[in-house]
């Protein structure tokens, strides 16, 4: 069991207890906090191993990996092979943020979900003011 699901579980039981509003919401601020740093930390590892590139978070198929700028490139050739213009503008966009991207400050991710795709920067340091503004970005 990984350490996200272990406290996305403890969050579910915490919940059902009927602990009141105020603990609930500091709860659940915290327990987004430290599944945002395990992101940060995956996402640092994954550009000290395989390069510049995105951690992306695919909540359609519940699936988590790093994807280096050259996976990225590889599937983009692919999608061009098959005439599939959303996924060619999405990897371009994503190409060209990996590009631009400030390496020695932050690291990317991106969150794919029904409403589409969305990439951040995050800061590699993993403040709690640089986590908080990055939830909040999740929620809107």
């Amino acid at each position: 069991m990984s350490r996200r699901t272990d406290l996305l579980r403890q969050l579910v039981s915490a919940t059902d207890s009927g602990s009141g509003a105020p603990n609930q919401e500091k709860y659940l601020a915290a327990t987004a906090e430290l599944i945002l740093t395990d992101l940060i930390n995956i996402a640092i590892n994954g550009v000290q191993t395989y390069g510049a590139g995105t951690l992306v978070i695919n909540l359609m198929e519940d699936s988590t990996v790093y994807m280096s700028g050259n996976h990225i490139e590889e599937d983009l050739r692919l999608a061009e092979s098959n005439e599939d213009d959303e996924v060619v503008t999405l990897l371009r966009s994503l190409m060209e943020q990996i590009d631009s991207n400030d390496w020695s400050k932050y690291v990317l991710i991106t969150i794919i979900s029904k409403d589409g795709a969305r990439t951040f920067n995050c800061e590699a340091g993993g403040s709690q003011a640089q986590l908080r503004a990055l939830a909040g970005e999740f929620t809107r």
